[in-house]
């Protein structure tokens, strides 16, 4: 009967080393999720980038348009809008309407960093108030922020454009449109009567040096021209750069991204996805929001 029963297996005990190491492919698994991780990041960025700066940035300026509109109407009717310098940046100035390049009653803030052009079409220091004598320039972009100065390259001899200040209601006729290299019509080098360059970025050859200009000449008598501010040599027309109040900035809201993404991924681990979309999602969207109107002040103002 005791044959019958069965014995224990005896216990064995090995005493060579042990392989604790992963299966080879978790290796190349655990590489190829984490290259598919970083490039999917890149390609989130670039695709958030693309619409920021064809589609969303247009709603941000338009919004500030809104503000800045119904602060020079209140100024042009109290008579207290501008005249001369010293204007604060970023203030009013007048309106702009160009019919014939989709421009109607767009207000023109004063000064053309990249900062002041995602307002608007910007007044370039160091040159006139619109409708007074001598030469007005006004810079405006071509691409992103509502692209206002997108269609300027359309405009041909006889085009009007009209604008609006505390001086009166001015009327200019289009020379034609000329870029880098070509000559100056003889009336904006006269500098006895009032003309007017818009400027912006040449869409066909967005490179450094590549300004589209549209030269005006005023119809009847320009006003007395105030006093005219220094260039601004931070005004960066064509040509990518930095300042430290912008890298500043940029730092900060890179700060504030990132701890928008920590608490993304802390709530996204206790909570439900829902509750994480909609109590931490608004909070992601706005760091990025904010890290990309600051980070495009490093382009060129007038794209």
């Amino acid at each position: 009967m005791s044959a019958m029963l069965d014995l224990p297996a005896p216990t064995v005990l090995r005493t060579e080393a042990i392989d604790s190491s992963p299966p080879g492919g978790a290796v190349r698994d655990r590489a190829r999720f984490s290259g598919s991780t970083i490039l999917l990041g890149l390609s989130l960025a670039m695709v958030w980038t693309l619409v920021y700066l064809t589609v969303l940035s247009g709603f941000e300026q338009a919004h500030t348009q809104h503000g800045l509109y119904q602060q020079l109407r209140s100024e042009l009717a109290e008579g207290t809008a501008p005249t001369a310098a010293p204007i604060p940046t970023g203030d009013p100035v007048a309106l702009l309407s160009v019919p014939e390049a989709g421009i109607d009653d767009l207000v023109v803030v004063e000064g053309s960093r990249p900062a002041q052009l995602q307002d608007g079409p910007g007044h370039v220091l160091s040159t006139v108030l619109p409708g007074q004598v001598g030469l007005t320039s006004i810079a405006g972009k071509s691409l992103s922020f509502g692209a206002p100065f997108k269609r300027i390259g359309e405009l041909g001899r006889g085009d009007s454009i009209t604008v609006t200040t505390q001086q009166g209601v001015f009327a200019y006729q289009v020379i034609g449109p000329r870029r880098d290299g070509d000559p100056v019509p003889a009336a904006l080098l006269a500098g006895d009567q009032g003309v007017l360059t818009l400027l912006s970025a040449d869409r066909g050859a967005i490179s450094a040096g590549s300004t589209l200009y549209v030269d005006a000449v005023l119809v009847g008598d320009p006003a007395v021209a105030g006093t005219r501010a220094a260039s601004d040599p931070d005004a960066r027309l064509m040509e990518s750069g930095t300042d430290v109040t912008t890298l500043a900035l940029l730092v900060l809201a890179l700060q504030l991204f990132v701890g928008a993404l920590a608490a993304f991924s802390w709530a996204w681990h206790r909570w439900s996805p829902t509750a994480t979309w909609i109590a931490v999602g608004p909070c992601v969207l706005g760091a990025a929001w904010l890290v990309s109107t600051v980070g495009t002040r490093l382009l060129p103002g007038l794209v």
